[in-house]
């Protein structure tokens, strides 16, 4: 049981922290976890600890990535700053129809998994028109050949459409499609751009990868149907909602450099 100046102590550290984030670059800090314990205080990681800072640097408007119960006492952590204006999670509860009506749609072409699922989708995720690229052309090189492909959508954050600003390739296909059998396609897009996501769907069933490089295979990080999506969207959100993708990404960045 925490005393009211511990809990002054503790409050205080959670904004030091966020203001060490503000003025790092990028607004992103990178330390191990045993290093952000040791700042409050906390030698030993335990799960209650764990649900105290991560409420607590929720209410601060601090991201973590990963989350802090998935990440190792020894593991590297990335802070950053929750975007102004945007909500850390979109509201998906039961007054949100549009999960209940996107289950019983049915889907006769790829564009309508486009317009009427990807779209609607993308923005419960927080992205808007300024982020999402459609159709957007990828230079695709395999030794000395060039050739030019298209992916069916790239999501960046804001209208800036250079490589390090790409966050999310989605690659949609019609429901009598497999999504197993374009899998690779999205890989390459994603290869070739630096995105840190890529989404695969035929409208019904969805899976995201995260890209790991050209001689490593990428982890499947999400898999779900739309008729249970209510269900599984807080999960999805969590991995490629925008502010998370954007952390997610400075993260990357600051690793390359």
């Amino acid at each position: 049981m925490t005393t009211g100046l511990e809990e002054e102590l503790f409050e205080a550290s959670v904004l030091a922290l966020k203001d060490s984030i503000s003025l790092a670059p990028n607004q992103t800090r990178r330390m191990l976890l045993r290093s952000l314990l040791n700042k409050f205080g906390f030698k030993v990681r335990t799960q209650e600890r764990m649900q105290r800072l991560t409420i607590a640097f929720a209410d601060a408007g601090i991201l973590t990535n990963p989350e802090l119960a998935e990440c190792d006492r020894g593991g590297w952590i990335s802070l950053s700053i929750k975007p102004q204006g945007k909500p850390l999670y979109p509201d998906i509860g039961p007054q949100d129809p549009w999960f209940d009506e996107v289950a019983k749609k049915e889907f006769a072409t790829e564009k309508e998994v486009e317009i009427r699922f990807i779209v609607p989708l993308l923005e419960r995720l927080g992205f808007d028109e300024d982020d999402r690229a459609d159709g957007f052309p990828i230079e695709i090189v395999v030794g000395t050949k060039r050739t030019m492909a298209e992916a069916d959508f790239v999501l960046f954050d804001g209208r800036n459409r250079s490589m390090d600003n790409a966050l999310l390739v989605i690659e949609a296909k019609r429901t009598t499609k497999r999504v197993k059998d374009f899998i690779s396609q999205a890989r390459s897009y994603a290869m070739f751009l630096g995105t840190p996501f890529y989404l695969v769907t035929n409208g019904d069933d969805i899976q995201v990868f995260r890209y790991q490089s050209p001689l490593e295979a990428d982890r499947l990080i999400f898999t779900g149907n739309r008729t249970s999506l209510r269900n599984s969207f807080a999960e999805l959100f969590r991995i490629i909602g925008k502010p998370h993708a954007i952390a997610n990404n400075l993260d990357r960045r600051k690793r390359k450099e």
